[in-house]
């Protein structure tokens, strides 16, 4: 009986950071792939980096260059990232001008030269860099499919894993892009004066990849992938756990008026007009479970660290003592060029190193205002939400809602959808005094009091005094 296990294609592993994943564990080894790209896309960085990663744990790279550029050229650019390494190059990873070859004698004395080389070389990965040259040179559809055939048969054969580099863009029915063992494409996305970097993987043979679109940005290490939260969520079949537990909030009454507070693991939305007290809320429950020796972070978009320690501090809330000792971490991250997938990416990391088990995450609507694509925010989300379950982090997220006539919120469906706790708090006139009114709209599996109640603020913090009083209509003159 054959071991099927025995028969599978290896996985070439690219290590560069979140490819990998999205790729399903890495590129099926000794295959041929197209990688492609506008200018300036980032295609020759990418490719590049995996060769230099490799050359690093000894393996052989070749580079052959299809375009005029000089190598020197290549080089310099290349030595801007800290993958490159000089002492490799002419020793792990030799760079070949094949241009002259193929301007002499066409396709047929381009594989030629291929062949010679590989026997010569003996490399364990190939980047064939400027891909287009094949096609400017005007080769009939049956030319370029034999060739193409012809190259993946001998990349197979001298098991050398070869990616070719090509500044186009689309899923085009040529044969470069049906003849190769996976296409990469790499773009980028506009709105506005905002632009960002993707990654997208059309087809990847033998491999279980992950569907759509993906970011990525090009720094000092060079390429690091972000894979698409709602793409990894689906992903796994993984089910959040159900807890009986309540965390209080350590709010003088409120605990009662809530039988304990909220359900551990859960998520709840702190939903409120502006100036009404949703942060201070939050940041209560945070120092609530600081006390009882738990890790906790808030994640902010409009308030730096120190703004936000001192408005705790102002109402009797001391987390300073906390935030230095580190078991309260303050990420904050004003609402500009973020890209939303590496900043969930580094929360979940964070709450998973330091077993995070109270998060707040005050202003949503900052959260909202980084996600680029136009209606990405439901399914994002619902996975950010999923994944917070997922490691029971009991989460706090602050919602602005604005003043709609005599202090009426909007309705907001995605709310009541995706957070099992939902509290209002909002302003309310009584007798020509505005009072602070608070309010649970839903509590997930718990019993708690209906009636909305007054919110008191003073220096020694947050506490609920007695019911909201009737609202008396006026007497109108007859």
């Amino acid at each position: 009986m054959h071991n099927r296990s025995s028969q599978r294609i290896p996985l070439l592993r690219t290590l560069v950071p979140g490819l990998d994943e999205i790729l399903g564990g890495g590129f099926p080894a000794h295959s041929l792939y197209l990688i492609q790209g506008l200018a300036g896309s980032g295609k020759t960085t990418l490719a590049c980096q995996i060769g230099f990663q490799h050359a690093h744990q000894g393996k052989k790279v070749l580079i052959l260059t299809l375009i005029a550029e000089t190598h020197g050229k290549m080089l310099n650019h290349l030595s801007n990232f800290s993958f490159f390494d000089e002492a490799l190059v002419d020793e792990r990873i030799l760079f070949i001008g094949a241009y002259t070859d193929l301007l002499r004698g066409g396709l047929r004395e381009l594989l030629k030269s291929i062949a010679a080389t590989l026997a010569e070389q003996r490399p364990d990965i190939m980047i064939i860099d400027g891909f287009r040259t094949v096609r400017e040179a005007k080769p009939s559809d049956l030319t370029l499919s034999e060739f193409m055939l012809s190259l993946n048969s001998l990349v197979s054969t001298m098991e050398c894993t070869t990616f070719l580099l090509s500044p186009t863009e689309g899923n085009q029915a040529d044969s470069e892009n049906t003849l190769v063992d996976g296409l990469i494409e790499l773009s980028q996305y506009e709105r506005g004066l905002q632009l960002i970097r993707e990654i997208k993987v059309f087809k990847l043979r033998g491999s279980k990849h992950l569907l759509g679109r993906h970011v990525f940005e090009v720094g000092q290490d060079g390429v690091a992938v972000y894979p698409r939260l709602e793409a990894v969520s689906t992903l796994s079949a993984a089910m959040p756990s159900v807890s009986r537990e309540r965390l209080g909030f350590g709010i003088s009454g409120w605990d009662r008026l809530t039988n304990g507070g909220v359900a551990k693991g859960s998520t709840t939305a702190l939903l409120g007009n502006p100036g009404v007290g949703k942060t201070l809320m939050g940041l209560h429950f945070i120092l609530e479970g600081l006390r009882q020796g738990e890790s906790a972070l808030i994640v902010g978009f409009y308030e730096s660290p120190q703004r936000l320690l001192e408005k705790a501090r102002s109402v009797g809330i001391e987390l300073q003592p906390y935030f230095a000792n580190g078991a309260l971490q303050i990420i904050w991250h004003p609402p500009l060029e973020v890209l939303v997938d590496s900043l969930t990416q580094g929360l979940l990391e964070n709450i998973s190193r330091r077993k995070v088990s109270r998060m707040l995450l005050d202003g949503v609507d900052g959260l909202r205002e980084i996600v680029m694509h136009e209606g990405r925010w439901r399914a994002f989300l619902a996975a950010f939400v999923n994944a917070l379950r997922m490691r029971n982090v009991t989460t706090f997220f602050t919602q602005e809602l604005p003043y709609f006539g005599h202090g009426q919120m909007e309705n907001d469906a995605a709310a009541s959808i995706l957070f099992e706790n939902i509290i209002l708090l909002r302003y309310v006139d009584v007798a020509g005094i505005n009072l602070r009114q608070i309010g649970v709209l839903k509590l997930r599996e718990n019993s708690y009091d209906a009636a909305n109640h007054v919110l008191l603020i003073s220096d020694q913090g947050m506490s609920i005094d007695g019911p909201v009083p009737p609202i008396v209509p006026p007497i109108l003159n007859r």
